[in-house]
This record gives structure tokens, sequence and C-alpha cells, in this order.
């Protein structure tokens, strides 16, 4: 193909263009398709604008009921009744390993409570199973029977069968990390600040020590191996360096990623990966947007993240070959591959007026959904969308999904669209424009279509 032979890794600018603009010109002459295993392809999510799928407004589903929208072939439930209650985040996966349970929060309440998903609404009578008081609860990688949190300074296993919970590590007894909380009585937690996660087999976890003292600052970053039960890594933070979003490791746990502003401390400034033993650090990208730890196509551990300095969405290889682009600068050389345009252009007719966030629980794939603000018109083909994007760094690619009947004006009203680990569903929170600011939201899951991975649709212009 074409496309295939003037993409790169590293390609320019120019070449990147030109390929979108190719891509478009082939799609655009290909008849549309809504049979199972198909989605609409974008015909270039490269470009300041393309095919629009305008929100077509519909009643609000009652709990339980459906909405198919006939032009991408895709369908939304109503999974929740209850207003306020939703899942966490679009980084987390709330489904266990089978998706036989989802972990919800009920954001009025402060709880943190598990369903079972045999039966829709999920929280119908007999649907809730256990309410959990764990910290930044996370679903096991393999046994769907366990779910992993945080309380203090100790990380812990929930069994859902019995919810018997056992105290995997408890730091206040660790040889390197329990002395320095006795000499320094003002720190009181650890925390991946609610977005970081550890490695997929739960071996390595990166953690911030938080403390009282100077605003609640990070003070400390530590990483934890699991299976030798030891201590690897240990930074101390001046109070500089301390502006830091969220701490994790890499899927496989190979880096420590630390999100911080674009003005902390060095080493610590914008999106750095670090090695285990926290002594060698490699900035990544200028400043922090939003993003998610994935794999992409090629089994490569990636972060793809909004790029404030270009206004894409990119994808950036953990690899210390991937240099940070700076204001105004170029991809040229970076390893950084744009994946989607965020056409950021108020005077224009065609100009982006959403928020994004990034969800990449399926590997080699990531979900991008938007959440718009009130009386902010839809004039984007990005606007009030939920996409999928192929994370193929030689032919980045993107797919239609749905259109969002939400709209936000307070923080738990942003769509935060998150794919299950086996790529089965989408779910995301709406209030479907109704009390807009009282973040009255509940729960849509978008089944995806059996085999959409083998076969997406097109549609012409």
């Amino acid at each position: 193909m074409i496309y295939q032979s003037i993409s790169s890794k590293d390609r320019s600018w120019a070449a990147l263009r030109i390929a979108g603009l190719l891509a478009g010109i082939l799609i655009c002459f290909a008849p549309a398709s809504f049979s199972d295993g198909m989605l609409v392809l974008v015909a270039d999510p490269l470009a300041e604008d393309t095919t629009h799928f305008p929100l077509v407004r519909a009643a609000a589903p009652a709990p339980g009921a459906s909405l198919r929208d006939e032009r991408l072939g895709t369908i939304q439930t109503r999974v929740t009744s209850k207003p306020g209650l939703r899942h966490e985040y679009a980084r987390h996966d709330p489904f266990n390993k089978d998706c036989s349970l989802i972990l919800l929060t009920d954001i009025t309440a402060g709880a943190w409570l598990v369903f079972k998903t045999s039966a829709i609404p999920f929280d119908k009578e007999g649907g809730l199973l256990r309410q959990i008081d764990f910290e930044e609860p996370r679903w096991d990688g393999a046994d769907p029977r366990v779910i992993w949190g945080t309380r203090d300074f100790s990380i812990l296993r929930m069994n859902v069968d019995s919810w018997d919970v056992s105290v995997v590590k408890d730091f206040t007894t660790d040889p390197v990390i329990g002395p320095i909380l006795k000499s320094e009585p003002d720190l009181y937690r650890i925390t991946m600040k609610d977005e970081g996660e550890a490695s997929l087999d739960r071996r390595y976890w990166a953690f911030i020590v938080q403390g009282a003292q100077d605003d609640y600052r990070a003070r400390y970053i530590l990483v934890w191996d699991r299976t030798d039960d030891k201590v690897i890594g240990l930074m101390k933070l001046a109070e500089t360096q301390s502006r830091i979003d969220w701490v994790g490791m890499s899927p496989k746990g190979t880096w420590v990623i630390v999100g911080s502003d674009h003005d902390n401390g060095s080493p610590l400034a914008g999106l750095v990966m670090l090695d285990r033993a926290l002594k060698r650090a490699h900035p990544l990208h200028y400043s922090t947007g939003h993003a998610d730890v994935g794999i992409d196509a090629t089994g490569r551990e990636v972060v793809v993240m909004q790029n404030a300095q270009t206004d894409f969405i990119d994808l950036i290889p953990l690899d210390e070959m991937t240099k940070s682009i700076p204001p105004g600068g170029s991809y040229e050389g970076t390893n950084h591959v744009p994946l989607l345009r965020l056409f950021y252009a108020s005077d224009s007719t065609a100009g982006f007026n959403s928020g994004v966030h990034i969800s990449c629980n399926y590997a080699g794939w990531c979900v991008v959904s938007t959440h718009i603000e009130p009386g902010v018109a839809e004039k984007n083909w990005l606007d009030r969308s939920i996409v999928l994007v192929r994370l193929d760094p030689s032919q980045p690619r993107a797919y239609y999904v749905a259109k969002v009947h939400g709209t936000c004006s307070a923080y738990w009203e942003e769509t935060h669209a998150a794919i299950s680990a086996d790529g089965a569903r989408i779910v995301w929170a709406t209030n479907w424009n109704q009390n807009v600011g009282q973040e009255k939201v509940w729960l849509v899951e978008c089944p995806l279509p059996k085999g959409w991975q083998g076969g997406p649709a097109t549609r012409s212009n």
C-alpha cells in the first residue's frame, strides 16, 4: 500500500500528512457496511476535520434499555439506574478478568461497590455484592476473584468469594521504609495519585509517599518488588520536585513512569520514565497531559497522551530513543507518532470544542473519549465522540464507536470511556444532557461487534 510505503516510526510531518490524505482518498470510494465484525473507519484522523456523524438527539433510555446508532452499527445500553453510580476513570478497567463483576463508585457516598454483571441494570436488587474500603482498588489481571488496593502504608489483596483481606505488604515494618516513617511522623500514606498502576503481573509497584507538611506534597518515590519483597528504588523529593500528578509502573514492569508539571524540578519535569532503581531518568515529553500506559500493536510498552505542544494525541514509546518535543518543536527524530489531531481553533467552523481522555486497557488499541461543556457547539468530527485507535506505529488508524449524549459541567460528568481488558466492551458515564452540573450521571455500556478487530467497514463522505 502507498500508505505503508511512505510511513515509518520516525516519519516527518509532511510524509504524515500525505499518508493521511491518500488514505482518505482511498476510503472515500469504499462502501459502508454494518455487519458483525465491522466498525466504521475514520477517513483521516490527522486532518483538521473529517467525516461527521453529528449527535442524533434521543430520549434518555430507561435502566436496562438500549439505543442503536444505525450509522455506526453500535448499541448503547444503560447499565446503572441510580444517579451518581459510575466507574472511576478512563485508565482503569472496572471489570474483573472474566467481566462477571464490575467495580463502581457511588460519588455521593464516596463508596467503592462491587456488582455482578449477570443482570442489567447492574444495581438492580441482588446485584450488589460488597462495599470495600480500599484506596485505589484494581482488579487482578489474571484471577477474576481477586482485587488489590491500598490503605495507609499497606498493599491489600481481597478474595471476592470469601471477602477475606490479606496484607500483602506493610511498609511500616519494611527495613528501608519503616525507619523513614518513624522519623517523619507526618507521612501518612502510599499512593499512585489515583492514576498509576502496578505492572500487569503485580510484581512491581511504584508509589509516592505523601506527607501532611508542605501542603500534602509528595515526599518520596519508592519501588517495591513483590517477588523478592524488597524496596529496589527510593528517591527523596525536594519541594521543587514534588509537583507530580501520578506515578506508576509500565505494563511489563520495565519502567517507572512519572507524570509531572513541565516546571517540576529536574530530573522529574514533564513526562519521565526511570529505571526501577530510580537512578536513571529519561524525559519522554516536555509536559504531561491526559494519558494512559499500554502495549502497542508491536508489543512495545507505550504511553498514549494528549500533546499540548502540538494538539495531537501521541503514541510515545517507552524507549530511551524517544525524545521530548519542546514547545514549537517538530516530530522528526523524536519517536513520537501522532494518532489523532485535536484541532483547537475557536475561529474555525470545524474547531474542536471538547476535552479528551484515553484508555489503553486492551493491548494494541486505545479508546479516546470526549466531553463537552454546556452551550458549546459540536463542530469537529471528534466532538461528542468515542473512537478506537489502532496503536500501530507504522499505520495508526481510528474507528468511530459512539456519540456522547452527556454534557459536562462538573468533574464526575466527564465521559471517561474505559475499554475492558478483553476488548469486548466500552463503558462511560453520561447525564444524557439532563441535570447538567449536578453529577447525576449513570453508566452506559457499548458491546463491540464480534470480531471487530479484523474487519473495519468504511463509509464514503
